[in-house]
């Protein structure tokens, strides 16, 4: 392995580590510059749903507005839900990571981002098809 990473040394292999650097390690670094006040209230919106119980966590359709929905035709309201499926994923990782650790962190500010953007883009050609 030397020879791959002169780094490497096989003493530290199953080196123990401590705590306080375990503890540090496992949470996520913080962005202090904070949420982008369309993303802020996109996240808010997102998480009141998910804790009243509007969107459920392991059903895609509840992403979907019925009355919408039910008007598309049939390719669109496929496409309406693969989109709910990876929707919904990343907004329950989301919710998990903000009900743990409720920081504006890298990861959560850039997953509600994306998740934002993608949303706008599919609302634009299928109407307003998501609750959130």
């Amino acid at each position: 392995m030397a020879d791959v990473n002169p780094l490497y040394d096989p003493a530290t292999d199953d080196a123990p580590i401590a705590e306080d650097v375990q503890e540090r390690l496992n949470k996520p670094l913080a962005d202090q510059s904070g949420f982008d006040a369309d993303d802020e209230l996109f996240l808010n919106d997102v998480i009141a749903k998910f804790d009243e119980g509007l969107i459920k966590p392991f059903e895609p359709s509840s992403l979907l507005n019925q009355t919408i929905y039910e008007n598309l035709k049939p390719e669109q309201q496929g496409k309406a839900d693969q989109n709910a499926f990876n929707i919904l994923t990343t907004l329950r990782t989301i919710h998990d990571q903000w009900k743990a650790n409720p920081t504006p962190t890298f990861q959560i500010k850039n997953q509600i981002h994306q998740i934002r953007l993608t949303k706008e883009r599919l609302e634009e050609e299928l109407g307003d098809v998501y609750i959130v």
